[in-house]
């Protein structure tokens, strides 16, 4: 069967299944053969009860079984359902239960035979959550990023009726001598061990294989992207006295980082080349008042100047202080705007009454037109796909383009993921601030913690984040995560003024709760990572992250960014019951140290560069979700690999060159950094 034959004509999977895929962006069986699982559970061999430990995924083996119970409690004010039965190995008692599923009651064996894998938790007891029921122990099984009415089972289901299909014939895509060079295993291999793994070492040899093709890809895609803007003319701004001019603007001195930086832009501006530049900033080292020094410099040249958001608070946040600075030269544009207000918008831009436009996603729809676009910047970068940039840059006469992103990327990785910007850093904070103190809080202190939080706000004046993994409450989480039973509790619980916002809510209702946050009408304010970007309210001094090992590193520290941006003590406190290694060694990175970029190369050391990126894809694209899952030494020699291919004159690297471009151009443009 070909690899670009639809889904739908293989046997098992319908029209219902092959929709929940299409919400994955797989149309195709090449699409689900290069899908890669996020993890691998090992479940080759069966632990002993005994040493099970606080959220491991683990497979035991049956010796007891007792009859199985049904009980229905009520939770979180809802009547449910509670399905459980204890097993024993010989070495303890473990008792298996499965919330709001009473058909699980179906699947439990009679007799005590065969096995049973699930996740751990301790927490009540020695429980196993939502077990699974074998024969024998089922290997490394894949754990994939899913969607709405897609389980796991579902998509293994799916990935093996591919495989079936296939039968062994998935082609070549590397030439032999690079292929040898290298040490490289076939591609057939190499996928059929990414999704079922003989072992580990095969997996690794797996991930090597596809991590080396996709970042030679990766590299010829973006240096023949390099090449081509550097030969295209664009505006040459006049930058003369400008910087001087626009520090006498601020209320405040910069860093000697932004002011080198900003002399960067002015050199990059004056040039007729367009600019491409990224400026990576640790969080809260500025970024924005660079930004609006380019806006600045292309709105004194008479042209317009397009800031874009990855969220409606943001964009607001940005919009006001440039509604301080130039007045009614300053618009703003998003989708929850009335229809009023975004009509009188858009005449300004289109008349080029407004030389300042910030915006979400809205600034990409045809409805928007720009008199004279001289400048693009995009906030928070990973946000935004290649593609989003390039709508915008279009309504423009080859603009110039600044990138701006809070996400700390080690220098090894900054060279293969931005290979067509040039990258600026900054790394030194705003004098005054003062670094965030962050504390693991245990358990049984959460109520005292709880208790200090009230006590500081009250005494301090100051404002407080909670943070949770999920909005509402989830089977396999205990419930005290989800941001709803947070605040219900803290609602009850504490004597302040306490508020709740997650991304589901309707964005003029978040925007309304944030507006009072910002104006100390809000004391608490329950969250999920809605307010991970960019949010910046400098009286809010606490953070308690709920549930901390649900949260990545790069994520954790972005998230403490959103206090400390006062010269206020401020502090930051990490909640998790996991007794894993990992979480520990997560937490303790956290409190030894607030710089970002340290964090970024210690996690690029210890998880490697799959933990810190992914890609997303869209379609029939060869260049995985998984670009990066493999070491860093893979990366670079196809790096080096790739740019030897591009500088080499054989008529036959030249057409492998040729046969890359004509493949994967289009595709690049789907690519963002997560």
């Amino acid at each position: 069967m070909d690899l670009e034959s639809k889904l739908t004509d293989l046997k098992g999977i319908g029209p219902k299944r092959a929709e929940a895929l299409a919400r994955l962006g797989l149309f195709s069986i090449r699409d689900i053969l290069f899908y890669a699982p996020r993890e691998h559970y090992d479940l080759r061999e069966a632990k002993k009860i005994e040493e099970l430990t606080h959220g491991e995924y683990a497979i035991v083996k049956i010796e007891e079984i007792d009859k199985p119970k049904i009980a229905y409690p009520v939770i979180g004010g809802r009547r449910t359902s509670l399905v459980s039965v204890n097993i024993s190995d010989g070495t303890g008692r473990l008792r298996l239960s499965w919330f709001n599923q009473p058909y699980a009651r179906n699947s439990i064996p009679e007799f005590a035979n065969g096995y049973v894998h699930g996740r751990v938790d301790l927490s009540r007891g020695k429980v196993m959550v939502n077990g699974v029921f074998c024969p024998s122990p089922p290997g490394m099984l894949p754990v994939y990023p899913l969607t709405k009415g897609l389980g796991q089972a579902s998509m293994r289901s799916c990935v093996k009726s591919v495989m079936r299909g296939v039968d062994g014939v998935y082609g070549e895509t590397l030439p032999e001598k690079i292929r040898m060079e290298h040490g490289l295993c076939q591609l057939g291999f190499a996928l059929e061990n990414l999704h079922f793994p003989l072992s580990p070492e095969a997996l690794a040899i797996a991930k090597r294989r596809l991590s080396f093709e996709n970042t030679l890809y990766f590299t010829i895609l973006l240096e023949s992207l390099r090449a081509r803007s550097s030969h295209e003319t664009g505006i040459s701004f006049n930058v003369k006295g400008l910087l001087d001019e626009y520090l006498k603007l601020l209320p405040f001195a910069p860093t000697n980082g932004q002011l080198a930086v900003m002399r960067e832009l002015s050199s990059d501006m004056a040039s007729p080349v367009p600019m491409n530049r990224l400026v990576q900033g640790d969080v809260g080292s500025g970024k924005t008042a660079i930004a609006v020094y380019a806006m600045f410099v292309a709105a004194s040249n008479g042209c317009q100047a397009a800031l874009m958001a990855p969220t409606s608070i943001l964009a607001e946040q940005h919009f006001t202080k440039l509604q301080k600075l130039f007045g009614e030269n300053a618009v703003l544009i998003t989708g929850s705007m009335k229809k009023a207000e975004q009509r009188a918008a858009l005449e300004k831009i289109k008349s080029g009454d407004a030389s300042y436009i910030v915006g979400t996603h809205s600034l990409l729809e045809s409805g928007v037109e720009f008199r004279d676009l001289g400048l693009v910047i995009t906030d928070e970068q990973h946000r935004f796909g290649v593609r989003q940039r390039a709508v915008l840059g279009n309504k423009g006469r080859s603009p110039d383009v600044l990138i701006m992103s809070a996400t700390p990327i080690p220098r090894t990785l900054s060279l293969i993921l931005y290979g067509d910007l040039d990258v600026s850093k900054l790394t030194e904070l705003p004098g005054g601030r003062k670094p965030v103190t962050t504390r693991f809080v245990p358990p049984e202190k959460r109520a005292d913690m709880y208790r200090y939080i009230e006590r500081e706000i009250k005494e301090r004046g100051i404002q407080a984040f909670t943070v949770c993994p999920m909005i509402e409450d989830n089977d396999e989480v205990r419930l005290a995560c989800s941001a709803e039973a947070v605040f219900k509790e803290l609602k009850e619980r504490l004597t302040i003024s306490v508020e709740l916002i997650h991304g589901r809510m309707k964005a003029d209702k978040r925007e309304e709760i944030m507006r009072r946050f910002r104006d100390g009408e809000i004391d608490l304010l329950v969250s999920t990572t809605v307010i991970e970007v960019g949010v910046d309210v400098p009286n809010a001094c606490i953070m308690a992250i709920e549930a901390a090992e649900r949260f990545g590193l790069a994520q954790l520290h972005q998230l403490r960014g959103r206090v400390g941006r006062s010269d206020k003590e401020s502090f930051c406190f990490l909640l998790t019951e996991s007794r894993a290694e990992s979480v520990a060694e997560r937490v303790k990175t956290l409190v030894a140290s607030n710089d970002g970029f340290e964090i970024a190369e210690k996690d690029l050391i210890t998880r490697g560069p799959g933990e810190l990126l992914g890609m997303r894809q869209h379609g029939s694209s060869q260049l995985l979700n998984a670009l990066a899952i493999s070491d860093m030494d893979t990366l670079n020699e196809a790096r080096n690999e790739a740019l030897k291919l591009l500088s080499s004159g054989r008529s036959e690297e030249m057409a492998f060159v040729k046969n890359v471009l004509a493949k994967y151009s289009k595709q690049l443009e789907d690519i963002a950094i997560n």
